[in-house]
């Protein structure tokens, strides 16, 4: 009864925090801010202004964005976009995927402890017979899961109990796994910073879509889903 107690009390916490931060983003930027993407615009000069162009601080504030992010079920794209946009290609790749690895990481701890029985009562007839269409080993199965499964980012976090990993192997996995799309999203956000800085103003979105930096990572990305889309037909096909 009082482990009862304490998961509702962590799950209230935990809604909580996560509508506020909802709130907090909806109340900052409007709706036309965040169509135009003018919210991250806004953004990228506020980080300007207060870390003054010191690019330690800039690291360190994308690294605990990243994990808060990926510890309140956010999607790995705007992240990594935002981490191009402010580190550059390589860096923003390798300090979000960091990140997003120890959010997930925290976050799969957090919901193992206290939600593991409630996360397996409602997911594990439709995701269990995932576990057997890669290999048995692990690191392996969580490297493919990443990949190839095609759950959304944070919900793949919470599923992942159910195949009770251990955690250094959800931990390589998930940076292994995460690393091609973080990279693309990471470009794309580089090359939409370039078109801010040789635009005045906000770029249409045909603009965007017709600028080679931002073309080429996006064709990228397309290949990239349309490989792992065929890969996963295969594994189903031989799994059958």
């Amino acid at each position: 009864m009082q482990k009862s107690y304490l998961n509702i009390l962590a799950l209230s916490i935990y809604a909580l925090l996560l509508l506020l931060l909802v709130y907090l983003f909806f109340s900052t930027f409007s709706i036309s801010e965040i169509k135009s993407l003018e919210f991250l615009v806004i953004i990228r000069d506020a980080f300007d202004q207060n870390a003054l162009n010191y690019y330690p601080i800039k690291a360190l504030s994308i690294f605990l964005i990243s994990l808060f992010w990926a510890f309140f079920l956010g999607f790995n794209a705007p992240i990594a976009i935002f981490s191009g946009m402010i580190l550059g290609t390589y860096m923003g790749t390798f300090i979000s995927v960091i990140g997003l690895t120890l959010g997930s990481g925290l976050l799969y701890l957090f919901a193992q402890f206290f939600f593991k029985e409630n996360i397996s009562s409602l997911f594990n007839k439709r995701y269990q017979s995932v576990r057997y269409l890669f290999h048995q080993n692990e690191l392996i199965f969580f490297i493919f899961y990443r990949l190839f499964v095609g759950i959304p980012f944070g919900l793949s976090n919470l599923i992942a109990i159910l195949f009770n990993a251990r955690v250094i192997n959800f931990l390589l996995g998930t940076a292994i796994g995460i690393l091609p799309s973080v990279f693309i999203w990471a470009s794309i956000g580089r090359g939409f910073d370039k078109i801010l800085i040789e635009n005045e103003g906000i770029p249409r979105f045909i603009d965007i879509l017709n600028s080679e930096e931002v073309r080429i990572p996006l064709i990228i990305f397309v290949i990239f889903v349309l490989v792992i889309f065929i890969s996963k037909k295969i594994i189903n096909a031989q799994k059958n």
